[in-house]
């Protein structure tokens, strides 16, 4: 009822913190007036008739879309539905209370109640609509059912799940029919789309925000491009590691937060489903701290000036990390 009754207060929410629903909302009316999401550029301008008074808060101005087509066929029909911004909410918030239900029958009240009251997961879904929520309701799903389709769904939200194959494949074989999903629902947005792929890659290394562990490899390579594909290769080897498939699933999801050079307040719920069943607190600390990195839209929004690694950052990492030291030591003198 409580977890409900927040996500209501936070629906009319505007969306201070991210302008991600002025672009799910661009590239929804941009298909509705026949165009490839894959393929145009918010700033094209042969489709300026689709600007109107909230265009100046779409981002990406010069990039083509990057996320998978179970996204861009939603934001489509969202579209379709209502032309509000806030409309482009709906998926997220269902695939939010969906993940509430599954946790309670998954792993009980417990693991519902500290999943339904995280105010990380209400702040990013129900108030910003991130679509991160449709990523780890689809990931729990896979991990719950063995499900190649949900697995797939995943894929087709965000691709970066494509790494957990090895470990879902080793569970179950035919896991191996999840990458299906993706080519079925990417084949009417059919495109070369090598240019989206270069700009997702800046997640893993490129431009950076949040980072934490990428600062030394960056610090320790020749180049920025070098950075890039030496987080690539640490997170795919770390994603090969031969472990149970819930433990491979957060080992992977930790690496691919930890090394990459962009780790956007929102990443943080991937985290959730496993936290929910586990309470690790160094986890709950992260979590917590992580809004603190908002901080720097200020220098954004005031000076035009973007701080990669900012006062937030060292707050944010010292206090998780002598977290995980505390808890380390307790928990060997425990054992």
């Amino acid at each position: 009822m409580f977890a409900l009754a927040y996500r209501l207060t936070t629906f009319s929410m505007a969306s201070e913190f991210s302008d991600d629903l002025y672009r799910y909302r661009w590239e929804g009316r941009l298909q509705l007036a026949g165009g490839n999401p894959y393929q145009e550029r918010p700033g094209d301008p042969r489709w300026s008739q689709l600007r109107d008074e909230t265009f100046p808060l779409v981002d990406g101005k010069d990039f083509k879309a990057v996320y998978g087509p179970l996204v861009e066929h939603l934001q489509r029909e969202m579209a379709r539905l209502s032309s509000t911004v806030w409309a482009q909410k709906i998926p997220s918030i269902l695939a939010d209370l969906a993940l509430l239900l599954l946790l309670a029958r998954w792993h009980g009240a417990r693991a519902a109640l500290l999943y339904g009251w995280c105010p990380l997961a209400i702040v990013e879904f129900a108030g910003m609509g991130h679509n991160d929520a449709l990523l780890i309701l689809s990931l729990t799903l896979a991990m719950r059912y063995r499900s190649a389709a949900a697995l797939g769904a995943a894929i087709a939200v965000k691709w970066w799940p494509a790494l957990l194959l090895p470990a879902f494949i080793r569970a179950d074989r035919s896991m191996a029919w999840a990458v299906v999903v993706p080519v079925v629902l990417f084949l009417p947005y059919a495109s070369d789309i090598r240019n989206n792929a270069d700009f997702a890659s800046g997640f893993l290394g490129g431009w950076s925000n949040n980072p934490s562990l990428f600062w030394i490899i960056e610090a320790i390579s020749p180049s920025k491009a070098a950075a890039k594909y030496i987080v690539m290769g640490l997170v795919g080897g770390i994603a090969l590691i031969p472990q149970e498939l819930e433990r491979s699933v957060l080992t992977t999801t930790l690496a691919i937060l930890l090394l990459s050079a962009n780790v956007h307040p929102w990443y943080l719920t991937w985290l959730l489903p496993h936290w929910s069943v586990l309470t690790v607190p160094p986890l709950a600390v992260w979590m917590a701290l992580t809004p603190l990195q908002y901080w720097a839209l200020s220098e954004w929004r005031t000076a035009g000036r973007w701080v990669e690694r900012g006062p937030w950052n060292a707050v944010v990492y010292s206090i998780s990390a002598g977290t995980l030291l505390l808890w380390l030591r307790q928990r060997s003198r425990v054992e």
